[in-house]
């Protein structure tokens, strides 16, 4: 069995560098922090920004924020994140 790197370790690795409660990045950022860009769902849907990690549902990117122990709450319209700490 082959190991595959997230693609979304980068966001992941700059959010657990955050000392905040409240993270704001927009989508240009993160794309910035990821190399790449963000998939059209992900600027279309706000379920693409669920905070559901499960490998059922395969959300591999809310795992990154979540194991970052940060909680998603997108804006589509303003085309922003806010990432908040967990409790």
């Amino acid at each position: 069995m082959t190991f595959r790197k997230s693609i979304y370790v980068p966001l992941q690795q700059r959010l657990s560098t955050e000392r905040g409660s409240v993270v704001r990045l927009t989508f240009a950022e993160i794309e910035q922090t990821l190399g790449r860009k963000l998939p059209a769902s992900a600027h279309k849907f706000s379920a693409w920004w669920g905070n559901e990690a499960s490998m059922k549902v395969g959300h591999t990117q809310a795992k990154a924020w979540m194991n970052a122990g940060f909680r998603a709450h997108a804006s589509i319209k303003d085309r922003v994140v806010e990432f908040r700490r967990l409790d």
